[in-house]
């Protein structure tokens, strides 16, 4: 079976694999950039067995993206087992609240699992297969996991990001592959509605002359909460109003940035990946995208897709949040004649949707329900640029895409994320990226492509680092 398996590898991926493996030898990471459906984890599974890298330490963004390795893994002839975090294994449906509050401590399934327990799980097994062994076994599916990670001796082991510290510390990796990797510098965003945020701090005892002071300071909101975590708890098993916000407000207390955005009124939370790995281990970075910073060194490796996406930039205007305030109007004229017209999707942000307010033909993300963004495919849809459709969604059923404002964040958000390697050029580039690949995610040119724009002056800026992702921007006459 390895054998076929190897077979299938084209001559081109074969002679990639080559190079990556003669990189390896003489640095301590490689980046391969290759278009979506070039076979970037085939060629990475090739790489691993051709150095004999066991085990290897797989990191995706997503779970989607954790079956798709370890199917073609299993299919290399490598003993694989692809994981999940300890929400996702619980069988009784608890959340993080509700393992802080030490729902463990009395659940059934809390028993030792023993050595004897694995031998029975000798070969691959994903996550799904280690909830079901674990449960007819009587034990709990995330201690059965850890075991299996430490002791089953796999060749891969495909894990989330969040988790890379853990299991670089259980597995001793001796090489890791960072799969979608232009995820390092993409935030993950968290927000809260300020007002909420006050309800709670009065719930945790502060006084209002208080509460005003900790909101204005959101590091110094992040510190007080993770000092008051049990009290947080507690209140949540109280009042069900509030649970399902506590439980955001727990998942945010793991972010590295927290600031007051003055546009939407939200405590919002930056999280990102972590860049630095802590490993003498050989690291792969993989993406169809990789970031800027990584893409100009001498380690990287690149697969051209042979076609350009041509876009325009509207170059009339800079929207930012002083020009949108003075002026506003003239603004609101130029877009609704310009850019809102029938299958138009729209990414904008918060500081401006203003300039979309009072056009009933314009549905927003906050409006669509249970319905998808292509059930308005005929229409005006307006969705966030850090939204929850910016990732592993088609939205190819428009005839145009609009960009509307460079894709950063406020100034001292970015500020921040530029101490932790994320500088405003790197975040521009990706996000800009990123919303053209929603409407372009096909690794073959289609014979028709959507009209793109990105409307802001500022995007003439990245004009040149765009053309190295075969993405051609012209200026808008």
């Amino acid at each position: 079976m390895v054998a076929m398996a190897e077979l299938r590898l084209r001559e081109d991926q074969r002679e990639i694999v080559k190079k990556l493996v003669n990189a390896l030898s003489s640095a301590p990471w490689v980046a391969l950039q290759a278009p979506t459906g070039w076979g970037k984890t085939l060629t990475a599974l090739a790489v691993i067995k051709e150095l004999g890298a066991r085990p290897a330490l797989w990191l995706t963004p997503r779970l989607a993206i954790s079956l798709h390795v370890y199917a073609n893994a299993i299919n290399m002839g490598l003993r694989t087992l692809a994981t999940a975090g300890k929400e996702k294994l619980c069988g009784f449906g608890y959340t993080t609240l509700d393992f802080a509050r030490g729902v463990c401590r009395g659940c059934p399934l809390n028993k030792p699992v023993r050595l004897g327990d694995l031998k029975q799980l000798s070969g691959s097994l994903d996550f799904g297969r280690v909830k079901e062994y674990a449960e007819s076994m009587g034990i709990c599916p995330y201690s059965l996991q850890s075991m299996l990670e430490r002791y089953n001796g796999y060749d891969v082991v495909i894990a989330h990001y969040n988790r890379v510290h853990r299991l670089i510390r259980a597995i001793k990796p001796r090489m890791v592959v960072v799969d979608e990797s232009h995820n390092l510098v993409l935030p993950t965003i968290h927000k809260i509605d300020a007002r909420v945020m006050e309800v709670l701090l009065g719930k945790l005892g502060f006084e209002e002359d208080e509460i005003g002071q900790i909101i204005k300071s959101p590091e110094t909101l992040k510190m007080v909460l993770n000092e008051m975590i049990d009290a947080l708890v507690t209140i949540a098993f109280e009042d069900n109003d509030l649970k399902p916000i506590i439980e955001e407000v727990v998942q945010m207390l793991g972010c590295q940035v927290w600031f007051f955005d003055g546009s939407d009124g939200t405590i919002t939370a930056l999280e990102l990946p972590s860049t630095n790995l802590s490993t003498d281990a050989q690291i792969l970075y993989m993406s169809a995208t990789l970031p800027p910073s990584l893409l100009g060194s001498s380690s990287v490796i690149t697969i051209k897709r042979g076609w350009v996406v041509p876009i325009k930039v509207d170059a009339k205007y800079s929207f930012t949040v002083e020009n949108v305030r003075a002026r506003r109007d003239e603004m609101v004229r130029y877009i609704r004649s310009k850019f809102l017209k029938p299958s138009t999707l729209i990414f904008t942000t918060a500081s401006r949707e203003v300039l979309l307010g009072g056009v009933d033909e314009v549905v927003w993300e906050d409006d669509l329900g249970s319905k998808a963004p292509c059930d308005f495919r005929s229409g005006i849809l307006a969705l966030r640029t850090f939204g929850k459709f910016i990732e592993g969604v088609d939205l190819g059923c428009f005839e145009n895409l609009v960009v509307l404002g460079y894709p950063i964040l406020p100034p001292d958000a970015m500020r921040r994320l530029e101490a932790r390697g994320v500088d405003e050029r790197s975040l521009a580039v990706m996000k800009s990226i990123q919303l053209i690949g929603r409407v372009v995610r096909t690794a073959t040119q289609p014979p028709q492509l959507p009209s793109i724009t990105l409307a802001d002056k500022r995007f003439l800026q990245i004009k040149d680092e765009l053309q190295k992702y075969e993405i051609q921007a012209q200026l808008e006459t």
